[in-house]
């Protein structure tokens, strides 16, 4: 089975990167838009600001992304042009250094390094520029607040679901997600927590990927070619790496839906329009699907509200979450939602909101 676009023949890495060509010309637009000080409708722009990504090579980076610019507009910020890391954590630096030459008065910034960033979070905090952090945040460095999912409650769900579904005995293959960055790091932690404290039984085999769907493609084939008795798979992100996985089961034979004799149960994180189908067509067993809209809208909020000075504390919040310590910083912390296929059609999933067209 060839993983290809409907109706088009291209390839789902092809349509990523002309989604992405398209994102990054959207922000282009609506800096144009906002150029002479309004917002293209005679009102003021606003604050500038700016998008650090790690970068924008899946779905989940590429929708996130327009989410982003779409909560930046409806607060009239002049958003200048993604700026895209392409998964180096030094140019990831040299972006942020650039975006506050260029005079901005807020960043969003999705970490890819969570302590190698701490140069660029220093710098931003010297010239009184605030940061929100998205989804991964630093462990060294200074940031008005990160929004994000709990990893490490999403691995241990992760660990539940696909636990019960082996039936406390085998052995699971983990695809960690880059253990460079907090979110690979915990959700591994959940998953080989939970694993160890109630399901003793399973063996965890884990393969790192750095979120690289070419890294977990080959660790799915090698494994699976080597080790029969590999009989579940964890993937920490379907949007990295599920095409792949998905592939090599079906070359090998083995892609069975479940409720029929030889499924493998996959159990992933963050609920890809893909993902979500492969719920639907019985290959997944379950998703821990991100908040992936709240992220954009609060990260929004969060920010407009630093670069008017505001500060924020610990406790619960008006919109189902919680403000929690998160080493030297506080942390928006949004838990996941199970995604199972009685579940799967749930209209608010960020993946029920991405066309496939």
């Amino acid at each position: 089975m060839v993983i290809t676009a409907k109706g088009t023949g291209m390839s789902r890495s092809a349509r990523t990167t002309l989604a992405a060509a398209a994102v990054t010309a959207m922000l282009a637009t609506a800096v144009a838009c906002g150029a002479d000080g309004s917002d293209g409708s005679g009102g003021n722009s606003g604050h500038r600001v700016a998008y650090s990504s790690t970068s924008i090579s899946d779905q989940y980076r590429v929708t996130f992304a327009r989410l982003l610019e779409e909560a930046a507009v409806a607060r009239n910020f002049e958003m200048l042009p993604l700026a895209d890391a392409n998964n180096d954590p030094a140019k990831q630096i040299t972006d942020v250094t650039t975006l506050l030459g260029q005079g901005v008065d807020g960043i969003f910034i999705v970490v890819l390094d969570s302590e190698a960033i701490k140069p660029a979070l220093d710098r931003a905090e010297a010239a009184g520029v605030p940061v929100v952090a998205v989804d991964q945040g630093p462990l060294a460095g200074k940031v008005a607040i990160t929004v994000r999912g709990d990893s490490v409650l999403e691995g241990r769900h992760a660990c539940e679901a696909i636990g019960e579904q082996m039936g406390g005995t085998g052995k699971v293959l983990e695809l960690q997600g880059d253990l460079a960055g907090v979110i690979g790091v915990q959700r591994s932690k959940g998953f080989n927590d939970c694993m160890a404290e109630k399901f003793p039984g399973i063996t965890v085999v884990s393969r790192p990927t750095q979120w690289a769907q070419e890294k977990a493609t080959t660790a799915t084939q090698t494994v699976l070619s080597t080790d029969p008795d590999v009989n579940a798979i964890f993937l920490a992100s379907d949007s990295a790496m599920l095409p792949g996985v998905i592939e090599v089961l079906d070359r090998l034979g083995r892609l069975v839906p479940a409720g029929q004799d030889g499924h493998i149960p996959i159990v992933s994180i963050d609920g890809s329009p893909f993902g979500l189908d492969q719920v639907r067509a019985g290959h997944v067993d379950a998703i821990m699907a991100a908040r992936l809209g709240d992220y954009a809208t609060l990260s929004a909020d969060y920010l407009q509200r630093a670069i008017e000075g505001e500060t924020f504390t610990l406790g619960p919040t008006d919109h189902n979450s919680t403000i929690v310590q998160d080493g030297e910083n506080l942390a928006d912390v949004l838990v996941a939602t199970r995604v199972t296929r009685e579940s799967v059609d749930d209209p608010a999933l960020w993946g029920n909101q991405v066309g496939e067209d």
